[in-house]
């Protein structure tokens, strides 16, 4: 078996970002994406969760709460993307229902009400009445007298105890007439409290019998959407030419054809996604989870070379998987060593922010950022559509975390296997909370493709290529022309699209990813939450050059060197929870920079072949070129005409593209969302010959 290296030497470049102003950090208290986790241990805490969570969730999405043990049911949620933000979500494992031991801590309650008295006579002397997580009883309104009941039908059970063990004789005369008093006074809210808790028993009894599990709970996410694309001329409009096209590279690709361009397809479509995930316990704190997906944004998307023609316009729901129902996740994890440590073993459907929490509140498809390149830091991405992994999570210190995982593609393969897969990806990240209102994260990741990719899907062609070096191919020499009996011009030009007539063709070329990224929330206001991140990502080849005299007049001093990558990327974000007064709402400003090669090499005549997209598990796929001139490989040879245009692998992205995203949630109900938003992305695929694309979307999310 052929071991794939893992691990490299390591030059890290800590990022810098340069830029000011941004985006939203919308929290959310319960799991990953606000909805009520799935209660399966720690009976009070988890009821106390219950009773909070659609409190916690509408009033303030830029929430932050301490680092918690890293117990499985503080962790669950329904959509495997929901689950990565982890730290800063979970609530406070030690919020309890603790027990009063005075009225006095029940703020509500009126010391002028005679009944008060009684109460708190009652409660100090035997124990009875526990009030509200808040430490509030509510006690003047309709539903305190139902709650005042309650308190005092728990001290005649109390009293009634203490008569049957024997101890009657601690009960006074004074306070058995102060009870008889109570009881009189509110016996219709007694009677009424009883006949509710007879019927809640019934209900109860019936969905018992007719319950689809006693372990597993079934939940989900239905995501309508509805897009527009402008501007982007170029990029887009380009033409796919068939599979039977005589263009075609040696692996049979389609063709890009970005020289005859035509009218992008930039039509409104109505998309929609569809989620359904089955979680289960066995233990109480183990949880297995099992999830479903299928979705209709066909072709790529706006992605595709015949509409923006760029990664950067993917959106965040976005599956083409035509309408075909997909395994995109199948987990199981458990806690050991005082539930201070969880284990994730996935089978299927790994991604490193299943383990790593990518501490984004964007990382949400329903409710979080309209865009891919919004979700979350890129670094988190690496590696591509893995298969299997496997994860922990140790909270060695009260507020800090540390995160490790490792996945690898084709893991159920016998001739690859978990370690000699084409792809694979280890990521460990130290996560920490110095103070309630921040969190911090320092994530590296190492990463090894047999192409030479980056697997992320929201920068540039040439970013995620790495400077387009796999599938490419080197040109002819003089040399070969001449034991050809041709000139070169004459060589050249009987090579039909980018097959290689001569020249030494690359295919893949594997190479070794290292990569730091950093991520913080800041809550600088009850409403408002600062949030950033930054990866730099430095890949090395695997391979050499050709190093033969026959092509060192081509390629010259690049004869024999390994080539490499360097990119990088950042986002700022601000985000303002319940603005106008409306509980659950949530406004969004992100501003950043998408993966960007900022430096490459060497620089090599060649001749590059498009680029496709699978970003998606189950999706079919999609060649995107960015309209990037090198690219642009129907025009070579075309028509027994030479390729005008000078063709380079190694290059790095001249421009820079920016990112702009501003959404406005609306919060209908604690299941239904409508999040209209909009995208602009300058110079895209970073060339500056690139006109400016819009994307402008309303997204509505039921959850159930």
């Amino acid at each position: 078996m052929r071991i794939k290296p893992t691990f490299s030497k390591f030059s890290i470049l800590l990022l810098t970002t340069p830029v000011t102003v941004c985006a939203l950090l919308f929290k959310t208290a319960t799991v990953q994406a606000g909805e009520p986790a799935v209660a399966i241990s720690q009976p009070v805490q988890t009821l106390s969760r219950v009773l909070e969570s659609s409190k916690v969730n509408r009033t303030s999405a830029a929430t932050l709460a301490p680092l918690t043990p890293a117990t499985p049911e503080a962790r669950i949620s329904i959509v495997p993307e929901f689950d990565q933000t982890v730290a800063q979500q979970v609530l406070d494992t030690s919020s309890t229902l603790a027990q009063v031991t005075s009225v006095s801590q029940l703020s509500d309650v009126q010391p002028t009400d005679w009944a008060f008295q009684a109460l708190q006579s009652l409660v100090e002397r035997y124990g009875v009445i526990a009030g509200y997580p808040d430490g509030t009883f509510r006690g003047n309104r309709a539903m305190t007298r139902y709650e005042f009941a309650a308190g005092l039908n728990a001290a005649m059970d109390r009293i009634n105890e203490l008569i049957t063990a024997g101890s009657a004789d601690v009960v006074s005369k004074e306070d058995l007439e102060t009870l008889n008093r109570l009881q009189s006074e509110f016996s219709s809210e007694l009677a009424t409290l009883r006949g509710r808790v007879d019927a809640l028993e019934a209900q109860a009894a019936q969905l018992e019998a007719n319950q689809f599990s006693t372990t597993t709970v079934l939940g989900g996410e239905v995501i309508f959407g509805v897009a527009s694309a402008f501007g982007g001329d170029p990029p887009g409009g380009c033409s796919i030419l068939p599979d039977n096209t005589t263009f075609s590279d040696v692996n049979s690709n389609r063709e890009v054809d970005c020289i005859d361009r035509g009218d992008s397809d930039k039509n409104t479509v109505l998309a929609h996604l569809i989620r359904l995930g089955l979680e289960t316990s066995f233990t109480g704190k183990d949880r297995l989870r099992t999830y479903l997906v299928t979705g209709n944004f066909d072709n790529g998307g706006f992605t595709n070379a015949e509409s923006l023609n760029t990664y950067m316009a993917r959106l965040s729901y976005q599956a083409g998987l035509e309408n075909d129902v997909i395994l995109d996740l199948l987990e199981y994890r458990f806690p050991a060593f005082n539930d201070r440590v969880v284990f994730s073993v996935i089978p299927f459907g790994f991604s490193l922010s299943n383990v790593l929490s990518a501490n984004s509140a964007y990382f949400d498809t329903g409710r979080g950022s309209i865009s891919r390149f919004g979700e979350a830091n890129p670094v988190f991405k690496l590696g591509g559509v893995l298969d299997a992994g496997v994860g922990v999570d140790w909270l060695f210190a009260k507020n800090a975390r540390l995160q490790v995982a490792y996945g690898t593609g084709g893991s159920g393969n016998p001739d690859s296997g978990v370690f000699g897969a084409d792809r694979s990806a280890l990521g460990v990240q130290l996560l920490a909370t110095p103070t309630n209102n921040l969190i911090t994260g320092l994530t590296y990741v190492n990463a090894y493709t047999d192409d030479g990719t980056l697997g992320t899907f929201t920068g540039s062609v040439n970013a995620e290529t790495n400077g387009l070096w796999s599938d490419s191919s080197i040109p002819p020499s003089e040399a070969q022309a001449a034991a050809a009996g041709l000139s070169l011009d004459q060589l050249t030009s009987q090579r039909s699209g980018f097959e290689p007539c001569c020249g030494v063709y690359l295919g893949n070329a594997p190479a070794k990813t290292n990569a730091i990224g950093a991520t913080v929330q800041w809550r600088v206001a009850r409403n408002l939450t600062f949030g950033a991140w930054g990866g730099y990502i430095i890949t090395n080849f695997l391979d050499e050059l050709p190093d033969e005299p026959i092509f060192r007049q081509v390629i010259g001093a690049s004869a024999g060197k390994k080539p490499f990558a360097n990119a990088a990327t950042y986002l700022f974000s601000l985000g303002l929870s319940d603005p106008f007064g409306r509980e659950g709402d949530l406004f969004a400003f992100l501003f950043g920079m998408p993966p960007k090669l900022v430096d490459a090499g060497p620089e090599t005549p060649g001749t590059p072949v498009p680029f496709f997209e699978t970003s998606r598990r189950g999706e079919p796929e999609v060649p995107v070129t960015d309209n990037n001139r090198n690219l642009d490989t129907v025009g070579i040879a075309r028509n027994g005409t030479t390729d005008p245009l000078p063709r380079r692998v190694g290059v790095k992205d001249e421009a820079t593209s920016l990112h702009f995203e501003v959404f406005y949630r609306f919060r209908l109900s604690d299941n239904i969302f409508i999040t209209p938003g909009v995208v602009l992305v300058t110079n895209p695929g970073h060339i500056a010959d690139n006109n400016d694309i819009w994307l402008a979307t309303i997204r509505t999310t039921f959850r159930f």
